[in-house]
């Protein structure tokens, strides 16, 4: 999916989240924003907007010398959703679907995002958790899913924001309950990027319980195939399910038709739920190919 110009907002609202989050003054600020302008005046419009806007948080973090300022909120949504973990598992149990409720709670889950420009906080959070279960999918490919995570004897589960990560997890424990045989893959970033995941954020959860941890090597707001190194490679193309969590990975992979990739994520934004044909804020479960 290549960059629309609206997703040049997202870039210029991450200078601002930055600025902000870091208390900078206003020469700083200015310098900051003049620099991303520039190079946004000037990049290539026909990349994705994850590619787009990894040139972005470049100029951001060396300009702020600091490669992970998300650090602490990240390790604070990871806290505050594994210490949830009883209370979400409770839902789940109680529910008439364990691996249909789990799959709706990770995919919920994706509103804890800091590079989007939709607001939430850890209030909206747990009102969206507690209640994911009467809620429906904008667009629901989940049965069809569930049968080919049944049958399959590989998963790349493609991870993307911190916090989410716990309920990915969950949804893992579940599903290797019904298929104890499948080997799951777990894909993080290969740098930090905004709140995305990294090996960091999955040992933080303990993510090696369920699944083998693997980065694709890259430090981009997705997943940019061209850029992943060997190993996430091998995976990627011989999996037989992939799991892409999140916008970015949808925006990236969805060009991708040959491999079975679900694509599990919020609609943030009104030029990925127009893409997708759904409602902004709604969740969905969808297959492109």
């Amino acid at each position: 999916m290549k960059l629309n110009l609206e997703c040049i907002k997202c870039n210029i609202d991450q200078v601002l989240k930055i600025t902000k989050i870091l208390e900078l003054d206003e020469e700083r600020k200015e310098k900051m924003m003049r620099d991303v302008l520039k190079y946004l005046q000037t990049t290539d419009y026909n990349r994705t907007n994850p590619e787009v806007i990894q040139g972005t948080w470049e100029i951001l973090t060396t300009a702020i010398s600091d490669k992970n300022p998300y650090k602490n909120i990240k390790k604070y949504y990871n806290k505050l959703v594994n210490e949830m973990t009883e209370e979400i598992k409770e839902i789940i149990d109680n529910s008439g679907n364990k691996i249909h409720t789990s799959l709706k709670l990770a995919i919920a889950g994706n509103l804890i995002d800091f590079a989007s420009s939709h607001q939430f906080n850890e209030i909206m959070l747990r009102e969206n958790l507690l209640k994911v279960d009467k809620e429906n999918l904008g667009k629901d490919n989940s049965k069809e899913l569930i049968q080919s995570l049944l049958k399959a004897k590989t998963l790349l589960y493609l991870g993307d924001n911190c916090g989410e990560i716990v309920l990915d997890k969950i949804f893992i424990s579940y599903l290797k309950e019904v298929n104890p045989d499948l080997r799951v893959y777990f894909g993080v970033r290969g740098r930090p990027i905004i709140n995305d995941v990294t090996i960091e954020d999955a040992e933080m959860i303990k993510m090696e319980e369920v699944a083998e941890v693997i980065s694709n090597g890259n430090g981009a707001l997705g997943t940019i195939l061209d850029k992943a190194n060997d190993k996430f490679l091998e995976i990627f193309n011989q999996a037989d399910v992939i799991i892409a969590k999140g916008q970015g990975n949808f925006e990236s992979l969805s060009v991708v038709k040959e491999k079975n990739i679900y694509y599990l994520f919020m609609a943030k934004c009104d030029v990925v739920a127009r893409e997708i044909e759904v409602k902004k804020g709604e969740i969905v479960c969808a297959k492109i190919n």
